[in-house]
């Protein structure tokens, strides 16, 4: 398991608020590269929900799709100023996660390989 894996596998321990159900039933179906990424979105919604003690959120799917994050959730009693600013952080993530190489992290861009799109760097990129 690669430092990056082990850092997605301990999300839910270090954000109980955010897996209040444990580990992902699939776990994190993304590759190591957005460790980073997915991280600090948790550690960001983390610090959101902390302005309002009785407010939660559930993690339902952390994923790969049409190249980029997709970070699903339901929230819990929180305002609509609250849901904003989740929402806001989901969507900031979503985006930086189209130009970081899934696979190792580095700088990259979308690449479409016989129709699957995935974000590659120029060194985890395959040629047609």
């Amino acid at each position: 398991m690669t430092e990056d894996r082990a850092r997605l596998n301990a999300l839910p321990a270090a954000y109980p608020r955010l897996f209040p159900k444990g580990p992902l039933h699939w776990g994190f179906e993304l590759g190591d590269g957005w460790s980073q990424v997915v991280a600090l979105l948790c550690e960001r919604l983390d610090t959101i929900l902390q302005e309002a003690p009785g407010a939660s959120i559930e993690v339902l799917q952390v994923k790969e799709k049409f190249g980029g994050l997709r970070f699903y959730y339901s929230h819990h009693g929180v305002s609509d100023e609250m849901a904003t600013a989740l929402r806001d952080a989901v969507e900031l993530a979503a985006t930086a996660s189209l130009q970081i190489c899934e696979r190792c992290g580095r700088s990259g861009d979308v690449q479409d390989k016989a129709g699957w799109l995935r974000v590659v760097c120029s060194v985890c990129r395959i040629d047609p």
